[in-house]
């Protein structure tokens, strides 16, 4: 039965694709033969984020062959980037009073076997597709690792998940209702019950990943974002501790130069002078910090921009 004809299903997926070219038919080709041995209905939500290639019309000629999976392909007005693509996906999904909603990328990175055992879960408002194993190259996993220290460092929190989860429809509410620019970061700062499952990234399906150094950093900083509050801590803690080593050094230097008879060091003027502009500096960053709260605190819903 086509999705427009029918009001309700077990489970949809959502998946963002942009430019995937013949990708996107190998990853539904995976979900159609993992599915074929799972009893539940299934919509299949593909939003094409605008692409520029093929993909769309490949995606428009595509039929499951399991007959209790349907495939509804969301094309967008124009590209607005992969985690807001993910939102529109969610703000159509809505209208079918599902279950469960899933979020998987359609690059082929996340493991289609894991949507058996989410199935099995009914306990949890969201659950979380941790990540094992990478099949990347060495620069790109040490680059990730750093970005994992920092984020743990920065924000106090431990990430090994990405946008491949399962929420429920109160998790769902709470995702419409505000706004995001990381979707796993967002998810993973509700008070809903949760819990994790985890399985090894796959390598991508045509070889290539989209993941560069430059994307790395911005999607860290986006992950950022939705822990803002907690990164605007860190550097106030920061500051105060600069801030202590400033007036410690200050009062050694008026010490030496009051009641002693030697010289104040040159090195010693120098590092006061760098401690005070390092001070500024951080000072700085709080206060773009707590622009960054207040705009993320009053960000409003993205409105629909989808070709129904």
């Amino acid at each position: 039965m086509q999705p427009e004809h029918q009001t309700s299903y077990k489970y949809v997926i959502v998946s963002p694709c942009f430019n995937e070219n013949s990708t996107v038919i190998a990853f539904l080709n995976s979900l159609d033969q993992t599915l074929k041995s799972s009893p539940h209905q299934f919509l299949v939500v593909v939003v094409d984020d605008g692409s520029t290639d093929n993909t769309l019309a490949l995606l428009q000629q595509y039929r499951f062959t399991t007959p209790y999976i349907a495939l509804k392909v969301l094309p967008l007005r124009f590209n607005v980037g992969h985690q807001k693509a993910i939102y529109q996906g969610l703000l159509y999904a809505r209208r079918f009073q599902a279950g469960r909603y899933i979020v998987m990328d359609a690059d082929g990175e996340d493991d289609p076997r894991a949507l058996l055992e989410l199935t099995t879960i009914q306990d949890a408002d969201i659950v979380f597709v941790t990540r094992g194993k990478r099949q990347e190259s060495l620069g790109f996993k040490l680059g990730y690792f750093f970005y994992r220290v920092l984020f743990a460092l920065v924000a106090n929190s431990k990430v090994n998940f990405g946008n491949y989860s399962m929420i429920s429809h109160r998790a769902l509410e709470a995702v419409l209702g505000q706004s995001f620019v990381h979707y796993s970061a967002f998810l993973s700062r509700l008070r809903l019950s949760r819990r994790d499952i985890k399985y090894n990234r796959l390598r991508r399906l045509d070889g290539q990943s989209k993941m560069n150094f430059q994307s790395l950093v911005m999607h860290g900083l986006k992950s950022l974002i939705e822990y803002s509050d907690k990164v605007l801590l860190f550097f106030i803690k920061f500051f105060i501790v600069v801030l202590l080593g400033l007036l410690g050094v200050a009062g050694f230097i008026l010490y030496v130069k009051l009641f002693t008879d030697n010289a104040v060091l040159g090195w010693a003027s120098t590092l006061g002078t760098s401690l005070f502009n390092a001070s500024l500096i951080i000072l700085g960053i709080i206060v773009l910090g707590l622009l960054l709260l207040n705009i993320n605190d009053k960000s409003k819903p993205h409105e629909a921009i989808f070709t129904d």
